[in-house]
This record gives structure tokens, C-alpha cells and sequence, in this order.
């Protein structure tokens, strides 16, 4: 066998997710499903999830994503919150939310809480509070952070949605959360930026 292998199941599995369970709530094409474009399809999910080690699971653990500006970076990372934390079959897992601030954070958890509300399947399994999405059934959560990195020693991520990784001042707030990922059998962190465009 080689050392990975593309999972058409997995990467099916998880583009469904987006366009079947997740719903816009802003714009025109609010309460319209998440039709993810090709190349969101194409170049970004079905790889991360697709992907895999010889073990089964996912072969890739850091994602870097730059987005042009208006072109549904919120959307998306809310997307990849969302899908970790309901739908990659992780007990206890700890999804959060990071950027440099806590009202950069707050911009994909607020579209995320936004899609649960929107979504009568996630509804169904979700509690959103005013900064955490909780589902009770599997003991999961899904929190904002900010960068006092020092507060956040501890943690046992499973997955991580890190805006404007670019404006960070240092690392301390992606190293932090990048080891608080080690006893995850198959986390994910994923970078997600306007940088460069």
C-alpha cells in the first residue's frame, strides 16, 4: 500500500456536508445552500479530507488558505468549524475559533452560530450560546479565542479555524494551539487569510 492514498468516500462525505448541511445567512444568497464553487471544491476540501495516511486518517493536519477579499473566506472557515465539529466523528472534540482579537474571531464563529441556526439538521444537535456552540450527544464544543495565549494552556484541540493568520504579532497564540493538538488522533488546523491579494 502507499504511504497515502485519496479517499473518494471522505472527500464526498465532507463536500456534502457543505452543500447539503450548511445554509448562507448573509446577502443574496442568504438561506440558500452552501454550494461550494470548484475550486473551493476542488482545491481546498476535497483534498484536506480526501487525503489520507496509511492509518486512515487525514494526511494533512495544517491547511494555509489565502482568499481574495469577498470571496467567502468567513463563510468557508465557518464551513471547516462546523464540519469538525459535528462531522468528523470526534468524541469530546474542541473546535476554536482564533485571530488576533477577539472581534476578528468572533467573525467566523458569529457565521458559523448563524449556519446552525439556519440549519434545521444542525439545530437539531447544536446549543448556540453568545460565544460557544455546544453539542451535547458527543461532548463537543466549539469556542472563540483571542490572542492572550498565555490564558490558553491546556487545551486539547481538534480543530482550529485561524483568521488573518498574517496579522498576528507573533507565534505564540499558533504554537500554543498548534500543540494543544498533539493527543488528537487526527486534528486539523487551518490557516485562512486574505494575505498577499
Amino acid at each position: 500500500m502507499a504511504e497515502y492514498y485519496f479517499d473518494e468516500i471522505a472527500a464526498d462525505v465532507a463536500v456534502g456536508f457543505f452543500e447539503t448541511t450548511l445554509v448562507h445567512s448573509k446577502g443574496e444568497w442568504a438561506g440558500d445552500p452552501f454550494v461550494l464553487q470548484d475550486w473551493q471544491k476542488n482545491d481546498i476540501v476535497r483534498p484536506i479530507f480526501g487525503w489520507k495516511r496509511e492509518d486512515g486518517t487525514r494526511k494533512y493536519r495544517i491547511a494555509y488558505i489565502e482568499i481574495p477579499r469577498k470571496n467567502g473566506k468567513s463563510t468557508m472557515a465557518a464551513g471547516f468549524a462546523l464540519c469538525l465539529l459535528t462531522n468528523d466523528g470526534e468524541p469530546g472534540a474542541e473546535v476554536y475559533s482564533a485571530a488576533a482579537d477577539r472581534e476578528q474571531a468572533a467573525i467566523v464563529f458569529e457565521e458559523a452560530k448563524a449556519m446552525v441556526e439556519a440549519s434545521p439538521e444542525l439545530s437539531e444537535i447544536c446549543d448556540p450560546f453568545k460565544r460557544s456552540i455546544a453539542v451535547p450527544s458527543t461532548r463537543s464544543s466549539y469556542r472563540v479565542l483571542s490572542r492572550d495565549a498565555f490564558t490558553k494552556h491546556g487545551l486539547n484541540a481538534h480543530g482550529v479555524v485561524f483568521d488573518e493568520v498574517h496579522a498576528q504579532p507573533d507565534r505564540e497564540l499558533w504554537d500554543v494551539l498548534k500543540t494543544s493538538m498533539g493527543a488528537r488522533r487526527q486534528p486539523l488546523m487551518v490557516a485562512i487569510t486574505t494575505a498577499g491579494y
